[in-house]
Formats: structure tokens, sequence, C-alpha cells
């Protein structure tokens, strides 16, 4: 039963993330996309302050804030403030089905982060993994050409460099995650990350926003729910079960978003995207395996880098 309901839980935050993608460029066209980024993130601060001050003292979140206060501002930087902006800028001209294949790499760009930071062991299996998700990634990136001037390859690129803090993101956040609870650590590190997207909003060329009942509603479900609940519900699964058993779920991320862009958008995928994702699916699985001995373990998309336990 345990495993029933993380695997709930892990599918629930999965689906959640793949929603979010058609729900931003359903945004864009209210908000400019920084504003859009500091909007939807004070809806998931609002709700990462209610459940921090349901489960931990004011005295436990400023003991943290004080000792940790560096390393949190780095994760807001990388978990929230750029991949938020670069994913909602990406957005404006790319389709919700590459970005989330694009996005879908992650495990292997934190692997390879971790690696050349961290010093972890690099396996045969993580190098042929690395190798093969990466490719794939490339491909699917520069599909239509190489050109600053070619709309869908800058899209491509400020997805990718989302993908790339993110990676980036759970590295410098792995240290971090092991010595305090993670939910007050992923809590913290969205108020902050929102206090600085809030900062660069007035810098933000053709800033914009058209209030309505719709534009609302999808602020309030992209914060509440594919921010705020779904970070809650994969740290829930991380409690009871390790990153690559839960790593399966990662995979079905663009079938979701497809999904969603379809109902919502009408969006069509392409061939060429379902290849890509496909070879970037087999590298990520090759890479994470566990070859007769440790499971090769990178943090996938959600929060959390290992096991971890939010009971702390």
């Amino acid at each position: 039963m345990r495993h029933i309901n993380a695997s709930v839980a892990a599918l629930s935050a999965v689906a959640l993330w793949g929603l979010a993608f058609p729900l931003i460029q359903e945004g864009l066209e209210f908000a400019s996309p920084v504003l859009l980024g500091f909007i939807r993130f004070a809806f998931a601060s609002l709700m990462m302050l209610v459940i921090m001050l349901w489960m931990y003292s004011i005295d436990d979140i400023r003991a943290l804030l004080v000792k940790e206060w560096k390393i949190l501002a780095v994760l807001a930087v990388l978990y929230v403030t750029i991949p938020n902006i670069a994913q909602n800028i990406g957005l404006q001209n790319g389709t919700s089905s590459i970005a989330c294949v694009i996005q879908s790499s992650g495990p292997v760009l934190t692997l390879m982060f971790a690696v050349a930071l961290l010093g972890e062991r690099f396996t045969k299996g993580k190098i042929v993994g690395t190798i093969v998700a990466v490719m794939g990634t490339v491909v699917l990136v520069t599909n239509g050409g190489v050109s600053m001037s070619n709309v869908s390859f800058v899209s491509n690129v400020f997805i990718l460099v989302s993908a790339v803090s993110y990676g980036l993101a759970w590295v410098s956040a792995k240290r971090v995650l092991e010595r305090n609870p993670p939910m007050l650590v992923i809590g913290l590190a969205v108020m902050i990350g929102t206090a600085f997207l809030g900062l660069s909003v007035p810098f933000e060329a053709g800033l914009r926003l058209e209030m309505s009942g719709w534009a609302l509603l999808d602020f309030a479900i992209l914060g509440l729910f594919c921010a705020g609940l779904s970070s809650i519900l994969y740290l829930t699964t991380l409690r009871d079960e390790e990153v690559s058993r839960m790593a399966f779920f990662i995979y079905l991320m663009p079938v979701f978003a497809s999904l969603f862009a379809w109902i919502i958008r009408d969006e069509m995928v392409e061939l060429a995207t379902v290849a890509c994702a496909f070879v970037i699916v087999v590298g990520i699985a090759i890479a994470t395996k566990e070859w007769g001995g440790r499971p090769d373990q990178a943090a996938p998309h959600g929060p959390g880098h290992k096991k971890v336990n939010t009971n702390d």
C-alpha cells in the first residue's frame, strides 16, 4: 500500500508538471514572461509559507535562514528565478511538447554536474546514458537549424537553459537537503526565488498584464498546483521511496505535457519530437540504471536528490 500511495503521489506530481507547460503558454497571453513567473510563484510561496508554519516553528525557520542563507539564495536563483524566466521566454514561441522533452533531460544534466562538481563516480552506464541523452537533446534543440534568427532554435535554447539551471540547482542543494528538512529548504528557496523574480519585474522589457477571470484561474493553478502542490507531492514520495524507483514517472512528463497541450491548445506532436524523446528517455534509463551495484542516482526534475526524510 505504501508503494501504491507513493506511486500515485509521484504520478500526480509529474502530471502537474506536464500541465504547467500549456498553462504557461496560456498565461503568456495575459502577462509578460518575468511577471508571469512572479505571479505564479507568489501563489506557490503563499502555499509553501502556510505548510512551513504548520510543520515547523518560526524559530526553526529563522535558524535555517541564518545558517544556510548563502546556499538558499543560490538554490533560489537556480531553482526558481533563472529557470522560470528562461522557460517562460522559450515558451512564447516554442511548443509544450518540445519544451517538456528538453526539460526531461534534467536527470542526465544533474548527473553530469554531480560528476564535475561533486566528484561523483562516472560509471560506464552513466557515460553511455549521458552520451545518448545529450545526443537526443542536441538534435531536438537544433532541429530546424542553428541560427539566432531562427525563432524555434532560440526558444529551444532558452528551454535548455532552464533545464541546465534545474540540474545545477539539485547539485548545489544536495548537501543542504541532506542536513536539513527538505520541505523547509524547498519552501524557503521558493519564497526567496519569488522575491528575486519580483525584483526583476521592473526591469522587464515589454512588461504587460491583462487580468481576467481565466487569467487569474490560470495563474492560481500554475502556482498552487503545478508549482506548490507538485513539490509537496514529490517530496512526500521521497520520504518513502528512492529517487531511482520514482525516476520512471519522470519519463511520463512529456506524455502528460503533450496530452494537456492537445486538450488545452490543440497542439499536435511532431514525429521528430517523439523520436528525440525516445532517445533521451533511453539515455536517462541507461544512466540511472542499477548495474549490479549501487544505483546510479541523479535527481530528476522534481525536488530531492536522494532518499530523504521529510519528518526531520
